[in-house]
Protein backbone atom coordinates (compact mmCIF):
# COMPACT_ATOMS: atom_id res chain seq x y z
CA UNK A 1 0.00 0.00 0.00
CA UNK A 2 1.06 3.45 -0.93
CA UNK A 3 1.47 5.45 1.99
CA UNK A 4 2.10 9.18 2.19
CA UNK A 5 5.51 8.33 4.35
CA UNK A 6 6.91 6.08 1.13
CA UNK A 7 5.47 8.84 -1.82
CA UNK A 8 7.39 11.37 0.19
CA UNK A 9 10.61 8.98 0.47
CA UNK A 10 9.96 7.76 -3.53
CA UNK A 11 9.94 11.19 -4.73
CA UNK A 12 12.69 12.84 -3.08
CA UNK A 13 14.75 9.90 -4.35
CA UNK A 14 13.26 10.71 -7.82
CA UNK A 15 14.38 14.47 -7.03
CA UNK A 16 17.87 13.48 -6.40
CA UNK A 17 18.55 11.36 -9.28
CA UNK A 18 17.69 13.84 -11.73
CA UNK A 19 20.42 15.94 -11.11
CA UNK A 20 22.83 13.16 -11.38
CA UNK A 21 21.58 12.05 -14.44
CA UNK A 22 21.81 15.82 -16.16
CA UNK A 23 25.22 16.41 -15.28
CA UNK A 24 26.21 13.47 -16.81
CA UNK A 25 24.82 13.94 -19.74
CA UNK A 26 26.27 17.22 -19.74
CA UNK A 27 29.89 15.37 -19.37
CA UNK A 28 28.86 13.18 -22.24
CA UNK A 29 27.87 15.36 -24.59
CA UNK A 30 30.43 17.91 -23.37
CA UNK A 31 33.28 14.68 -24.22
CA UNK A 32 30.97 13.29 -27.06
CA UNK A 33 31.71 17.57 -28.86
CA UNK A 34 35.23 17.67 -27.82
CA UNK A 35 36.13 14.32 -29.78
CA UNK A 36 34.39 15.70 -32.81
CA UNK A 37 36.11 18.81 -32.74
CA UNK A 38 39.95 17.14 -32.10
CA UNK A 39 38.73 14.72 -34.97
CA UNK A 40 38.36 17.69 -37.35
CA UNK A 41 40.82 20.05 -36.21
CA UNK A 42 43.40 21.25 -37.98
CA UNK A 43 45.87 21.49 -35.32
CA UNK A 44 48.23 18.41 -35.19
CA UNK A 45 48.15 15.84 -32.86
CA UNK A 46 45.34 16.02 -31.03
CA UNK A 47 43.49 13.23 -33.69
CA UNK A 48 45.65 11.24 -31.72
CA UNK A 49 43.95 11.36 -28.40
CA UNK A 50 40.32 9.80 -29.91
CA UNK A 51 41.43 7.18 -32.65
CA UNK A 52 40.34 3.69 -32.67
CA UNK A 53 42.32 1.21 -30.64
CA UNK A 54 45.01 3.83 -29.25
CA UNK A 55 46.40 3.15 -25.57
CA UNK A 56 46.16 4.93 -22.65
CA UNK A 57 50.06 5.15 -22.14
CA UNK A 58 49.70 6.18 -25.97
CA UNK A 59 47.39 8.84 -25.40
CA UNK A 60 49.22 10.04 -22.47
CA UNK A 61 52.17 10.21 -24.30
CA UNK A 62 50.24 12.56 -26.96
CA UNK A 63 48.91 14.63 -24.28
CA UNK A 64 51.83 15.49 -22.75
CA UNK A 65 53.82 16.13 -25.97
CA UNK A 66 50.70 18.21 -26.98
CA UNK A 67 50.68 20.39 -23.94
CA UNK A 68 54.78 20.98 -23.78
CA UNK A 69 53.91 22.43 -27.34
CA UNK A 70 51.75 24.48 -26.45
CA UNK A 71 53.42 25.95 -23.40
CA UNK A 72 56.63 26.77 -25.67
CA UNK A 73 54.62 28.56 -28.41
CA UNK A 74 52.84 30.35 -25.87
CA UNK A 75 56.43 31.29 -24.07
CA UNK A 76 58.32 32.37 -27.12
CA UNK A 77 54.69 34.59 -28.58
CA UNK A 78 55.02 36.52 -24.85
CA UNK A 79 58.19 36.92 -25.28
CA UNK A 80 57.56 38.05 -29.12
CA UNK A 81 54.61 40.41 -27.49
CA UNK A 82 56.60 41.92 -25.03
CA UNK A 83 59.75 42.73 -27.36
CA UNK A 84 56.01 44.37 -29.44
CA UNK A 85 55.23 46.49 -26.39
CA UNK A 86 58.90 47.73 -25.07
CA UNK A 87 61.59 48.07 -27.20
CA UNK A 88 59.60 48.04 -30.94
CA UNK A 89 62.00 50.98 -32.11
CA UNK A 90 65.43 51.66 -32.98
CA UNK A 91 67.49 54.35 -33.35
CA UNK A 92 70.03 54.86 -36.54
CA UNK A 93 72.71 57.26 -37.78
CA UNK A 94 72.18 58.81 -40.69
CA UNK A 95 75.27 60.84 -42.67
CA UNK A 96 73.51 62.19 -45.61
CA UNK A 97 73.80 65.78 -44.49
CA UNK A 98 73.05 67.42 -47.36
CA UNK A 99 69.43 66.42 -47.79
CA UNK A 100 68.53 67.57 -44.52
CA UNK A 101 67.98 71.23 -42.39
CA UNK A 102 69.55 72.05 -39.26
CA UNK A 103 66.64 74.12 -36.86
CA UNK A 104 68.64 77.65 -35.84
CA UNK A 105 69.03 77.08 -32.11
CA UNK A 106 66.73 79.43 -29.91
CA UNK A 107 68.22 82.02 -27.15
CA UNK A 108 65.79 82.87 -23.54
CA UNK A 109 67.48 85.64 -21.99
CA UNK A 110 66.48 86.77 -18.53
CA UNK A 111 67.90 90.27 -17.75
CA UNK A 112 69.75 91.09 -14.66
CA UNK A 113 67.32 94.14 -14.46
CA UNK A 114 64.12 92.56 -12.99
CA UNK A 115 62.50 95.97 -12.17
CA UNK A 116 61.34 99.62 -13.73
CA UNK A 117 61.60 102.51 -10.89
CA UNK A 118 58.90 104.51 -12.82
CA UNK A 119 56.57 101.51 -13.02
CA UNK A 120 56.77 100.26 -9.47
CA UNK A 121 56.41 103.82 -8.50
CA UNK A 122 52.98 103.49 -10.66
CA UNK A 123 52.03 100.18 -9.11
CA UNK A 124 52.39 101.46 -5.20
CA UNK A 125 50.77 104.78 -6.08
CA UNK A 126 48.12 103.07 -7.92
CA UNK A 127 47.47 99.85 -5.79
CA UNK A 128 49.00 100.43 -2.41
CA UNK A 129 48.19 104.10 -2.11
CA UNK A 130 46.21 103.76 1.40
CA UNK A 131 49.48 102.01 2.81
CA UNK A 132 51.49 104.01 4.92
CA UNK A 133 54.89 102.16 4.69
CA UNK A 134 55.50 102.68 1.26
CA UNK A 135 59.09 101.76 1.38
CA UNK A 136 58.28 98.16 3.09
CA UNK A 137 55.91 97.77 -0.09
CA UNK A 138 58.75 98.69 -2.17
CA UNK A 139 61.37 96.38 -0.84
CA UNK A 140 58.50 93.58 -1.40
CA UNK A 141 58.26 94.29 -4.78
CA UNK A 142 61.75 94.62 -5.61
CA UNK A 143 62.83 90.81 -3.78
CA UNK A 144 59.10 89.45 -5.03
CA UNK A 145 60.32 90.58 -8.79
CA UNK A 146 63.92 88.92 -8.27
CA UNK A 147 62.67 85.58 -6.48
CA UNK A 148 63.44 82.36 -7.65
CA UNK A 149 64.84 79.07 -5.89
CA UNK A 150 68.02 80.45 -4.82
CA UNK A 151 66.41 83.53 -3.17
CA UNK A 152 63.17 82.67 -1.84
CA UNK A 153 64.50 83.00 1.46
CA UNK A 154 65.42 86.27 1.08
CA UNK A 155 61.61 88.27 0.30
CA UNK A 156 60.71 90.19 3.53
CA UNK A 157 57.80 89.38 5.39
CA UNK A 158 54.36 90.77 4.73
CA UNK A 159 50.89 90.20 5.20
CA UNK A 160 49.05 88.18 2.40
CA UNK A 161 46.38 90.18 3.03
CA UNK A 162 48.11 93.42 1.45
CA UNK A 163 49.93 91.62 -1.02
CA UNK A 164 47.80 88.72 -1.76
CA UNK A 165 49.89 85.14 -3.47
CA UNK A 166 47.41 84.85 -6.66
CA UNK A 167 48.41 88.60 -7.46
CA UNK A 168 52.45 88.36 -7.34
CA UNK A 169 52.84 87.43 -10.47
CA UNK A 170 50.62 90.36 -12.20
CA UNK A 171 52.73 93.05 -9.96
CA UNK A 172 55.40 91.34 -11.41
CA UNK A 173 54.64 91.61 -14.99
CA UNK A 174 53.42 95.00 -14.25
CA UNK A 175 56.94 96.24 -13.06
CA UNK A 176 58.73 94.36 -15.49
CA UNK A 177 61.98 95.59 -16.91
CA UNK A 178 61.27 96.26 -20.87
CA UNK A 179 64.61 95.44 -22.26
CA UNK A 180 65.59 97.81 -24.93
CA UNK A 181 68.00 95.82 -27.80
CA UNK A 182 68.46 95.58 -31.68
CA UNK A 183 67.73 92.17 -33.50
CA UNK A 184 69.72 91.03 -36.26
CA UNK A 185 70.94 87.51 -37.96
CA UNK A 186 72.97 86.17 -40.84
CA UNK A 187 69.42 86.75 -43.42
CA UNK A 188 66.97 89.36 -42.58
CA UNK A 189 65.20 88.92 -45.30
CA UNK A 190 64.41 85.12 -44.28
CA UNK A 191 64.52 85.11 -40.81
CA UNK A 192 62.17 88.17 -40.37
CA UNK A 193 61.94 87.70 -36.47
CA UNK A 194 61.61 91.88 -35.14
CA UNK A 195 60.65 91.15 -31.76
CA UNK A 196 61.22 89.08 -28.69
CA UNK A 197 58.57 87.07 -27.34
CA UNK A 198 58.12 87.93 -23.53
CA UNK A 199 58.07 84.63 -21.88
CA UNK A 200 58.33 83.59 -17.71
CA UNK A 201 60.78 81.13 -16.51
CA UNK A 202 61.90 79.70 -13.39
CA UNK A 203 63.74 82.78 -13.03
CA UNK A 204 61.13 85.54 -13.63
CA UNK A 205 60.30 87.42 -17.06
CA UNK A 206 62.61 87.05 -19.96
CA UNK A 207 62.67 87.63 -23.51
CA UNK A 208 63.19 84.46 -26.02
CA UNK A 209 64.37 83.93 -29.67
CA UNK A 210 62.81 81.84 -32.52
CA UNK A 211 60.78 79.71 -29.64
CA UNK A 212 57.65 78.16 -30.52
CA UNK A 213 56.74 77.35 -26.36
CA UNK A 214 57.38 80.74 -25.10
CA UNK A 215 53.90 81.82 -26.11
CA UNK A 216 52.67 79.45 -23.91
CA UNK A 217 54.71 80.70 -21.07
CA UNK A 218 53.36 84.10 -22.10
CA UNK A 219 51.10 86.14 -18.88
CA UNK A 220 48.90 87.38 -22.14
CA UNK A 221 48.23 83.17 -22.76
CA UNK A 222 47.46 82.39 -18.85
CA UNK A 223 45.39 85.50 -18.50
CA UNK A 224 43.46 84.41 -21.21
CA UNK A 225 42.63 80.88 -19.67
CA UNK A 226 44.07 79.34 -23.14
CA UNK A 227 45.01 75.58 -23.81
CA UNK A 228 44.32 75.55 -27.62
CA UNK A 229 48.01 74.80 -29.60
CA UNK A 230 48.44 78.05 -31.31
CA UNK A 231 49.65 78.21 -35.63
CA UNK A 232 53.00 79.25 -35.57
CA UNK A 233 55.78 80.45 -38.07
CA UNK A 234 58.45 77.77 -39.92
CA UNK A 235 61.11 77.14 -37.68
CA UNK A 236 64.51 79.04 -38.90
CA UNK A 237 66.14 75.98 -40.77
CA UNK A 238 69.51 76.04 -43.03
CA UNK A 239 71.23 73.91 -44.82
CA UNK A 240 75.48 73.43 -45.50
CA UNK A 241 75.07 74.92 -48.76
CA UNK A 242 73.56 77.97 -47.38
CA UNK A 243 76.17 79.21 -45.82
CA UNK A 244 76.81 80.77 -42.48
CA UNK A 245 74.01 80.66 -39.67
CA UNK A 246 74.39 83.26 -36.67
CA UNK A 247 72.17 85.89 -34.76
CA UNK A 248 72.69 88.19 -32.58
CA UNK A 249 71.14 90.62 -30.13
CA UNK A 250 72.67 94.52 -29.72
CA UNK A 251 72.51 97.29 -27.46
CA UNK A 252 70.57 95.40 -24.59
CA UNK A 253 70.17 98.07 -21.60
CA UNK A 254 70.89 95.13 -18.76
CA UNK A 255 73.32 92.22 -18.32
CA UNK A 256 71.63 89.21 -18.42
CA UNK A 257 71.10 85.04 -17.83
CA UNK A 258 71.21 83.29 -21.02
CA UNK A 259 69.57 79.55 -22.19
CA UNK A 260 70.52 78.09 -25.63
CA UNK A 261 67.62 75.65 -26.25
CA UNK A 262 65.47 73.89 -29.07
CA UNK A 263 63.20 75.63 -30.36
CA UNK A 264 60.67 73.26 -29.11
CA UNK A 265 61.98 73.28 -25.76
CA UNK A 266 61.84 75.37 -22.59
CA UNK A 267 64.46 77.05 -20.31
CA UNK A 268 65.25 75.19 -17.27
CA UNK A 269 66.93 76.53 -13.96
CA UNK A 270 69.23 73.23 -13.89
CA UNK A 271 70.26 73.49 -16.95
CA UNK A 272 73.72 75.28 -18.60
CA UNK A 273 73.48 78.66 -17.95
CA UNK A 274 74.97 81.71 -19.65
CA UNK A 275 75.62 85.27 -17.80
CA UNK A 276 76.79 88.35 -18.91
CA UNK A 277 77.20 91.46 -16.98
CA UNK A 278 76.64 94.73 -19.00
CA UNK A 279 78.99 96.04 -21.74
CA UNK A 280 80.43 92.79 -22.53
CA UNK A 281 80.05 91.16 -26.29
CA UNK A 282 79.66 87.14 -26.09
CA UNK A 283 80.30 85.13 -28.71
CA UNK A 284 79.21 81.74 -28.68
CA UNK A 285 79.93 78.70 -31.42
CA UNK A 286 77.39 75.91 -31.32
CA UNK A 287 77.61 72.05 -32.48
CA UNK A 288 74.24 70.45 -33.07
CA UNK A 289 73.02 66.94 -32.80
CA UNK A 290 69.49 66.21 -34.10
CA UNK A 291 67.08 63.50 -33.55
CA UNK A 292 63.54 63.04 -35.43
CA UNK A 293 60.95 59.98 -35.77
CA UNK A 294 59.50 58.33 -38.89
CA UNK A 295 55.55 58.76 -39.80
CA UNK A 296 55.14 55.27 -38.77
CA UNK A 297 56.68 56.04 -35.02
CA UNK A 298 53.26 58.05 -34.79
CA UNK A 299 51.59 54.55 -34.87
CA UNK A 300 53.43 53.39 -31.81
CA UNK A 301 51.79 54.25 -28.14
CA UNK A 302 53.70 56.22 -26.45
CA UNK A 303 55.27 53.62 -23.70
CA UNK A 304 56.53 51.63 -26.83
CA UNK A 305 58.24 54.15 -28.35
CA UNK A 306 59.15 56.02 -24.98
CA UNK A 307 58.72 60.08 -26.57
CA UNK A 308 56.39 61.98 -27.03
CA UNK A 309 55.52 64.50 -30.08
CA UNK A 310 55.19 68.20 -29.39
CA UNK A 311 51.28 67.66 -29.37
CA UNK A 312 51.05 64.88 -27.03
CA UNK A 313 51.24 66.96 -23.59
CA UNK A 314 50.00 65.24 -20.47
CA UNK A 315 51.04 68.54 -18.31
CA UNK A 316 48.67 70.19 -16.60
CA UNK A 317 50.66 73.39 -17.05
CA UNK A 318 51.01 73.34 -21.13
CA UNK A 319 49.16 72.63 -24.10
CA UNK A 320 52.17 71.21 -25.69
CA UNK A 321 54.83 68.78 -24.51
CA UNK A 322 58.40 69.47 -23.89
CA UNK A 323 61.20 67.57 -21.92
CA UNK A 324 62.19 70.68 -19.83
CA UNK A 325 58.70 72.06 -19.29
CA UNK A 326 57.84 68.44 -17.74
CA UNK A 327 60.91 68.68 -15.49
CA UNK A 328 59.65 71.99 -14.42
CA UNK A 329 55.96 70.61 -13.57
CA UNK A 330 58.00 67.94 -11.58
CA UNK A 331 59.65 70.58 -9.91
CA UNK A 332 56.71 72.34 -9.48
CA UNK A 333 54.56 69.05 -7.86
CA UNK A 334 58.18 68.39 -5.44
CA UNK A 335 57.29 71.97 -4.01
CA UNK A 336 54.24 71.55 -3.05
CA UNK A 337 54.82 68.50 -1.48
CA UNK A 338 57.13 69.58 0.60
CA UNK A 339 55.52 72.81 1.23
CA UNK A 340 52.01 72.55 0.20
CA UNK A 341 52.20 75.23 -1.77
CA UNK A 342 53.84 76.39 -5.99
CA UNK A 343 56.05 79.42 -7.05
CA UNK A 344 54.25 82.30 -7.95
CA UNK A 345 56.16 82.19 -11.69
CA UNK A 346 54.56 78.53 -12.92
CA UNK A 347 50.95 78.71 -14.36
CA UNK A 348 48.29 79.45 -11.70
CA UNK A 349 46.22 76.19 -11.08
CA UNK A 350 42.80 75.13 -8.71
CA UNK A 351 44.95 72.14 -7.61
CA UNK A 352 47.56 73.79 -5.95
CA UNK A 353 47.95 76.89 -3.87
CA UNK A 354 50.20 79.73 -4.77
CA UNK A 355 52.95 80.02 -1.91
CA UNK A 356 53.04 83.27 0.46
CA UNK A 357 56.26 84.14 2.13
CA UNK A 358 56.03 81.78 4.68
CA UNK A 359 55.89 79.10 1.48
CA UNK A 360 58.65 80.77 -0.43
CA UNK A 361 60.82 80.37 2.78
CA UNK A 362 59.93 76.71 3.32
CA UNK A 363 60.75 76.59 -0.20
CA UNK A 364 63.99 78.32 0.24
CA UNK A 365 65.60 75.67 2.40
CA UNK A 366 64.74 73.04 -0.12
CA UNK A 367 66.27 74.76 -3.19
CA UNK A 368 69.12 72.42 -3.97
CA UNK A 369 66.78 69.52 -3.91
CA UNK A 370 64.12 71.08 -5.92
CA UNK A 371 66.72 72.99 -8.68
CA UNK A 372 68.66 69.54 -8.98
CA UNK A 373 65.82 67.31 -8.55
CA UNK A 374 68.45 65.04 -6.11
CA UNK A 375 69.36 64.93 -2.79
CA UNK A 376 72.97 65.83 -2.14
CA UNK A 377 72.73 63.36 1.16
CA UNK A 378 71.32 60.21 -0.57
CA UNK A 379 72.31 61.16 -4.01
CA UNK A 380 68.86 59.59 -4.87
CA UNK A 381 67.35 61.43 -7.79
CA UNK A 382 63.59 62.67 -7.65
CA UNK A 383 61.58 60.11 -10.31
CA UNK A 384 60.04 62.11 -12.97
CA UNK A 385 57.56 60.45 -15.76
CA UNK A 386 59.82 62.42 -18.29
CA UNK A 387 59.82 61.25 -21.51
CA UNK A 388 62.11 62.65 -24.09
CA UNK A 389 60.40 64.46 -27.43
CA UNK A 390 60.67 61.78 -30.17
CA UNK A 391 61.97 65.18 -32.16
CA UNK A 392 64.69 67.41 -30.56
CA UNK A 393 67.94 68.94 -31.36
CA UNK A 394 70.61 69.08 -28.51
CA UNK A 395 73.10 72.22 -28.99
CA UNK A 396 76.61 71.95 -27.11
CA UNK A 397 78.68 75.13 -26.83
CA UNK A 398 82.08 74.73 -28.63
CA UNK A 399 83.72 78.11 -27.60
CA UNK A 400 82.16 81.02 -26.09
CA UNK A 401 84.50 84.43 -25.86
CA UNK A 402 84.39 87.79 -23.47
CA UNK A 403 84.99 90.85 -24.28
CA UNK A 404 84.68 94.67 -23.21
CA UNK A 405 82.33 96.55 -25.20
CA UNK A 406 81.71 100.35 -24.75
CA UNK A 407 78.74 100.06 -27.29
CA UNK A 408 76.51 98.16 -24.87
CA UNK A 409 75.31 94.86 -24.05
CA UNK A 410 75.82 91.97 -27.18
CA UNK A 411 75.35 88.51 -28.04
CA UNK A 412 76.28 86.44 -31.06
CA UNK A 413 75.60 82.84 -31.45
CA UNK A 414 75.96 80.88 -34.27
CA UNK A 415 76.61 77.26 -34.99
CA UNK A 416 80.50 76.97 -36.04
CA UNK A 417 79.73 73.22 -37.86
CA UNK A 418 76.85 71.81 -39.27
CA UNK A 419 76.05 68.20 -38.21
CA UNK A 420 77.19 65.75 -40.95
CA UNK A 421 74.96 63.02 -39.21
CA UNK A 422 71.29 62.99 -37.31
CA UNK A 423 69.78 60.15 -35.53
CA UNK A 424 66.72 58.52 -36.92
CA UNK A 425 63.98 56.60 -34.60
CA UNK A 426 62.10 54.12 -36.67
CA UNK A 427 60.18 51.20 -36.10
CA UNK A 428 62.71 48.10 -36.07
CA UNK A 429 59.51 45.44 -34.90
CA UNK A 430 55.81 46.46 -36.27
CA UNK A 431 52.39 44.75 -35.76
CA UNK A 432 53.17 43.19 -38.92
CA UNK A 433 56.47 41.78 -37.54
CA UNK A 434 54.51 40.08 -34.37
CA UNK A 435 51.78 38.19 -36.53
CA UNK A 436 55.23 36.51 -38.74
CA UNK A 437 56.75 35.86 -35.49
CA UNK A 438 53.30 34.51 -33.64
CA UNK A 439 51.94 32.68 -36.49
CA UNK A 440 55.64 30.59 -37.53
CA UNK A 441 56.33 29.88 -33.85
CA UNK A 442 52.45 27.98 -33.71
CA UNK A 443 53.05 26.67 -37.33
CA UNK A 444 56.23 25.30 -35.91
CA UNK A 445 55.14 24.23 -32.67
CA UNK A 446 51.34 22.60 -33.46
CA UNK A 447 50.83 22.87 -37.57
CA UNK A 448 48.61 25.36 -36.90
CA UNK A 449 47.91 28.45 -38.87
CA UNK A 450 45.12 31.39 -38.99
CA UNK A 451 42.17 29.28 -40.45
CA UNK A 452 43.27 27.21 -36.93
CA UNK A 453 42.10 29.46 -35.06
CA UNK A 454 39.36 30.63 -37.27
CA UNK A 455 38.35 26.51 -36.45
CA UNK A 456 38.23 26.84 -32.55
CA UNK A 457 36.38 30.04 -32.85
CA UNK A 458 33.99 28.05 -35.36
CA UNK A 459 33.37 25.79 -33.20
CA UNK A 460 32.80 26.43 -29.78
CA UNK A 461 30.52 29.62 -30.78
CA UNK A 462 27.87 28.59 -33.74
CA UNK A 463 28.86 24.87 -33.85
CA UNK A 464 28.48 24.68 -30.22
CA UNK A 465 25.13 26.38 -30.47
CA UNK A 466 23.77 24.14 -32.86
CA UNK A 467 25.12 21.08 -31.54
CA UNK A 468 23.42 22.16 -28.27
CA UNK A 469 20.05 22.74 -30.21
CA UNK A 470 19.98 19.50 -31.61
CA UNK A 471 20.04 18.02 -28.48
CA UNK A 472 18.02 19.75 -26.98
Amino acid sequence: MWTPRLVLILAMKKARRKPTSFIKKFINEGIKFLKIFVSATSIHGLIHFTGPRIHLIERMLWLISFVLCLYGATILSLSTWKRYQETPTVISMERNWKDWNTSFPSITICPTEKYDELALQELIDTEFKNYTNKEEISNFLIHLANATYFTFINVPEIGTNIVPPSRYIEFIYRIRFNLRYVLSNSNMELFNISTLDLTITELGICYAYNSRVAIYNSYSYWLSKNWTILSSDKLIERNPLDGDMFGQIMNMSSGYYGFIHSPMEAPDIAAYMLFSPSYVFKSIELTALSTYSTSKVKDLNIEQRKCRFFNESNLITSPVYAYRLCRNECRMKLAHKLCGCIPHFYRPSYQYKICDVKGMHCLGQYSELLVKLKDSLTNNKIQCPCHLPCEYTIYVVETEENMEWPFGTYIKWSLSKYPRMRLKRDILFGFSDVLVSVGGTFGLFLGSSVLSFMEILYFFTLRLYLYIMRQS
